[in-house]
Formats: structure tokens, C-alpha cells, sequence
């Protein structure tokens, strides 16, 4: 993985990270909610449960976003094949 920036708190009222393809997202509290928001930021696509003191990597279509708790931490890297 390549990283394309620095680590961002999410927030549960903006929507980050609109126009990157893919998101490595850790969580440094309890286990939190990430919400992939639509192209138009008028609907959510669905949600990711995210452990406490967990990570995963989210692949994002075109003009998608994230939301989420200030203890879910983002960064944008290059989208891998998996």
C-alpha cells in the first residue's frame, strides 16, 4: 500500500476523503460506525463496523465518501488490487 497523505479524524457531520479510491481507516477507541456516503453526499451506501484498536481498508467508488466518530483516524493510500 502507498500512502497518498497524512492520518484525519473522520467526523459524523462531513463527509472526507471524496475522490480518493481507497481508505485505510483505524480506530484508536471503542468500536465505532464508518458510513460510506453516495457521489451526491445525500444518502449513505452502507455501513463498516470498526473494532476497537482495529483497521481495515475501504475501496470507495468514484465521488464516495466517509463519516464517522473523531476516533476513527483515515488515510488515503493507492487502491490495491485484492
Amino acid at each position: 500500500m502507498q500512502v497518498k497523505g497524512n492520518a484525519t479524524d473522520l467526523a459524523t457531520g462531513t463527509t472526507g476523503f471524496v475522490g480518493d479510491a481507497a481508505v485505510w481507516v483505524f480506530n484508536t477507541g471503542s468500536a465505532q460506525v464508518v458510513t460510506v456516503r453516495n457521489a451526491a453526499d445525500d444518502a449513505d451506501v452502507g455501513t463498516i463496523y470498526v473494532g476497537a484498536g482495529a483497521g481495515i481498508v475501504i475501496h470507495m467508488n468514484a465521488g464516495e465518501g466517509l463519516r464517522g466518530a473523531s476516533t476513527l483516524k483515515g488515510t488515503a493510500i493507492t487502491n490495491a488490487g485484492y
